[in-house]
């Protein structure tokens, strides 16, 4: 994979990503406008929850599949994929059915007051039908079809949007509207699962990979339930530590997820450049030229992500009074404080992507869960401290420290496995330049926030910000352009032997 080949690939993961987000964007409006902050909290609320049951649903094994792609012979590809899709169709039934008889008596309780039917039983389809997603996009992104995904994501971003504007603007369906709407958009995983397996030919279930992709795989459902709890369980604390009962944990909790989802597009960017980046990092990380590959597509990638993230956080009151609802009143304000602290968190994890991947590609993943457990048992507690002296804006700070010490950690340890010699100076001036901006101008332009002249004053400040980060990075483009060109054709056929353990 050339440079170019990345760059082309990173941008269709991009857009493929981007579509159910920008969808989210395009329906914030109708949301807003539907719903009132509590009904919008339990809808993310119930996403969150899907979000965490996934993980569990998939066991691991969405993990261990990009691996055992390219461990495999590609004659025994079709088996692979045949044999792990009918293993997460079992589980997730299983479960399924499990859960579902479970949360009865309990559901209310837990969940800010939320009744079981119809909540629980949609979430428990939705989340079965998207613990298929990891099948097709690992096939399209091993294959380096980025079209494919793209295509994918259109097409499950098409169904997605039409649910959603027929159950909740047409057919005023609410929170339940909105879930049956992400149903829609996540049939299409299972539907491309199916496509992908016909498309695959003849297989037979092998139980010799069913046992190497949970050898792989199981070792990491700690790690991913500890990354679930740094994304969103913040949602579920929220609901539990605020006071003035269910209404008012369900509108804290819709608030947050409002400011929140805005911040977040900063680590959309970073999963989906992420998703170009592994497949062509572990064809070449093992050269004599990973290293320097590593240490400036990191330097560049943060300074993107720092731009991008100065961008949304300055801008955040603009975006928050142009999306929410006449019915959200003063919580836009609210809204708008958690906007710049996600996006500065998100930076934050691009960092740890970028770090993790030697970790992944040398796959010495033991040690994983324990530094996301750490991270995440940090973020529990900053939520138990923070949430109930200043309220959610304390959630968006616990955010922003577990993602700092989770890219900290896993960048000690990858030190002590790889070559890892990252630009720390660059990084550092790149990241103390994004808290100063963002502190500085959201003091000085607070008169003007949320109006047109304040739009231009944040434009303005995140353009300088821009070309700073321009002029500081300029070097690593250079130098990743020779690193790429001294590489040449030195990582085909790394895969066929990767080093560490199995």
């Amino acid at each position: 994979m050339r440079l170019r080949t990345l760059v082309r690939g990173s941008l269709f993961y991009t857009v493929g990503n981007f579509l159910p987000r920008i969808g989210a964007f395009l329906l914030l409006p109708i949301y807003t406008a539907a719903m009132a902050p509590a009904e919008f909290g339990t809808f993310s609320l119930m996403l969150s929850i899907a979000g965490v049951l996934g993980i569990v649903y998939r066991f691991g094994l969405d993990g261990a599949l990009m691996r055992l792609h390219f461990d495999v012979e590609e004659r025994d590809r079709p088996s692979l994929y045949l044999t792990l899709s009918v293993v997460t169709a079992a589980i997730g039934l299983v479960l399924s059915v499990l859960l579902g008889l479970i949360a009865v008596p309990t559901f209310s309780r837990l969940f800010a007051g939320t009744p079981f039917w119809p909540f629980a039983p949609l979430t428990l389809i939705l989340t079965f039908l998207l613990s298929f997603q990891y099948v097709p996009s690992s096939w399209f992104r091993a294959r380096e079809l980025p079209g494919r995904f793209l295509l994918l994501t259109v097409v499950s971003f098409a169904g997605g949007l039409v649910g959603t504007v027929l159950f909740v603007l047409v057919l005023d369906g609410g929170a339940v509207g909105a879930l049956l709407g992400q149903i829609g958009a996540a049939g299409t995983a299972a539907a491309a699962t199916i496509v992908v397996l016909v498309s695959l030919g003849a297989a037979a279930f092998r139980a010799d990979f069913l046992r190497r992709a949970l050898t792989f795989g199981l070792p990491l459902l700690p790690h991913s339930l500890s990354a679930w709890v740094l994304n969103v369980s913040d949602r579920w604390l929220i609901g539990l530590l605020v006071v003035g009962g269910a209404a008012a944990a369900q509108t804290a909790i819709g608030v947050y997820s409002f400011g929140y989802l805005l911040g977040q597009v900063v680590g959309l960017v970073a999963f989906s450049f992420n998703a170009a980046w592994v497949p062509f990092f572990y064809q070449r990380g093992a050269g004599p030229q990973g290293p320097r590959l590593l240490r400036e597509m990191t330097t560049l990638s943060i300074a993107g992500l720092a731009v991008l993230a100065a961008g949304i956080g300055l801008l955040a009151p603009e975006l928050a009074t142009a999306l929410a609802g006449d019915q959200w009143g003063d919580a836009i304000e609210d809204a708008a404080r958690i906007t710049p602290i996600v996006a500065v968190a998100s930076v934050a994890y691009g960092l740890y992507f970028m770090v993790v991947s030697p970790v992944f590609m040398e796959r010495r993943t033991a040690v994983l869960p324990a530094l996301t457990i750490a991270a995440g048992l940090l973020n529990v507690g900053l939520n138990l401290v923070l949430i109930p002296t200043v309220g959610i804006v304390g959630a968006a700070w616990a955010t922003l420290a577990g993602y700092a010490a989770l890219a900290g950690l896993t960048t000690w340890y990858a030190r002590r496995i790889y070559a890892l010699a990252l630009d720390v100076g660059k990084l550092a001036a790149i990241g103390t330049g994004l808290v100063t901006l963002l502190a500085a101008g959201t003091l000085l332009t607070e008169p003007i926030a949320g109006t047109p002249v304040g739009a231009v004053a944040h434009v303005a400040l995140a353009a300088a910000f821009a070309g700073l980060m321009a002029w500081l990075a300029w070097g690593a483009i250079g130098r990743l352009r020779l690193a790429v060109a001294e590489d040449g054709g030195a990582g085909a056929g790394i895969m066929a032997a990767p080093k560490g353990n199995p």
